[in-house]
């Protein structure tokens, strides 16, 4: 099977922080099928300065890349980004399509909705079965997590998107497990709909060395905690107001004014617009176990992971959008170091819940996420460990790269 895989912000690696389309890429190549990835000429998760080349191979996995105007932050800037590459996908599209053998499949992944329409060009002239994969739900995640107006210009355009490809897509697909209940409200809950949640590269080890001086200062300061008999929690990933890490702060201070939160230490690792506000937090409440790390290279970061005891999945409580289910890559990348995991929402089918592998519950204040956090200090290292166990064999077994490639090809066999 011939599979096309659009996915705007694609990486891979030593070219972008976002895998999925290459750990898919690779596992299609392993069951026989011929794999091609779209992505954006520019991006800002690139790690490979532009510009790129016009086609691309890493690992074998062929990369085509759809010309797109550089940005530097959210604005008309980004905007007219995802209008370019919007643009100019089904012009790319057409003319690789008359070099090789036309696609059996097309994959619209969507960070934004808009290229379902060239997409579904793509797939009508190619007499390609079509698959829309819905990673965030739009509209709806603008409107509940930034409190956007329904009403605003671009909600509507995102809506008229979403709408468009629900009725035109042969396959939806959603990193998100119970998206089939929104298909249902929605109308169209006899779609055809498989499950592909955000996987993990099963081969990733721990890395001999750390390639940045952030992540060396960051494991020192773990090994510090370790030694002290502090146990450690790490939170992997964006730093914005979604994320909730001021809730875990607030809760480590709350802790510290009962007299507890020395039992602890927190490290954040990654960057956002909060670091700042949360930096100056930190040193207001005098919080000496608090290291913010920045950015680090994403094998620094598995390593991190190994050195931890806790791991901690921010996200506002927002169940209006996450009854639909979540997909953080971070709790799958906990579960790989065997970290169990505090997850502070309701539990919506996420994988914490789902192994066992921690703790999921709806904590809103910091007195309750204190609460959670103090559950797992003071259970004993085995026990810790035990939960960790049970939630690195759910993600062997469900979060698997491979598994996930089998899905979409089944489910896009039985069209």
């Amino acid at each position: 099977m011939n599979i096309w895989y659009i996915h705007h912000y694609g990486g891979g690696p030593n070219l972008g922080s976002y895998d999925r389309p290459y750990q898919l890429g690779k596992a299609w190549q392993e069951l026989g099928h011929s794999p091609t990835v779209f992505i954006a000429a520019f991006h800002h998760l690139l790690q490979r300065q532009p510009p790129l080349e016009a086609e691309l191979s890493i690992d074998g996995v062929r990369y085509l890349t759809v010309p797109a105007r550089p940005y530097s932050k959210n604005g008309i800037d980004r905007l007219l980004n995802i209008w370019d590459f919007s643009r100019n996908l089904y012009s790319a599209g057409r003319t690789f399509g008359e070099r090789i053998a036309p696609p059996d499949l097309v994959i619209a992944s969507s960070p934004h909705p808009f290229t379902i329409f060239p997409a579904h060009k793509l797939a009508r002239c190619h007499g390609a079965k079509l698959a829309f994969e819905i990673r965030d739900i739009w509209p709806l995640s603008i409107t509940e997590i930034l409190g956007t107006s329904r009403l605003h210009p671009f909600v509507q355009m995102c809506a008229f998107a979403e709408r468009f490809a629900l009725k035109n897509a042969d396959l939806i697909a959603s990193v998100l497990p119970r998206a089939d209940r929104y298909l249902a409200e929605r109308g169209y809950g006899s779609k055809p709909f498989v499950w592909v949640p955000n996987g993990i590269g099963m081969s990733r080890a721990k890395a001999e060395s750390f390639s940045s001086e952030a992540g060396q200062l960051a494991s020192e300061k773990l090994k510090e905690w370790r030694a002290q008999g502090k146990i450690s929690i790490i939170y992997t990933g964006s730093i914005g107001k979604p994320n909730a890490i001021d809730l875990l702060l607030k809760a480590i201070a709350y802790g510290e004014s009962t007299g507890e939160g020395e039992r602890c230490a927190a490290l954040i690792v990654g960057k956002g617009e909060q670091v700042e506000a949360l930096q100056a937090f930190v040193s207001k409440k005098r919080l000496s176990n608090v290291h913010f790390s920045g950015s680090v290279p994403k094998n620094d970061a598995v390593s991190l992971l190994n050195g931890a005891d806790i791991g901690y999945a921010g996200l506002k409580n927002i169940e209006s959008l996450f009854g639909y289910g979540i997909s953080p890559n971070k709790i799958a990348d906990y579960f790989q170091a065997s970290l169990p995991v505090i997850l502070p929402i309701a539990p919506c089918g996420d994988p914490v819940s789902e192994s066992g592998g921690g703790i999921a519950r709806k904590a809103e204040t910091p007195e309750a996420v204190w609460e959670a956090l103090r559950e797992l200090i003071l259970l004993t290292p085995e026990e810790r460990s035990a939960l960790g166990a049970k939630g690195k064999a759910y993600v062997a077994r469900e979060y698997d790269y491979n598994e996930i490639a089998r899905r979409y090809v089944e489910a896009a066999r039985q069209l």
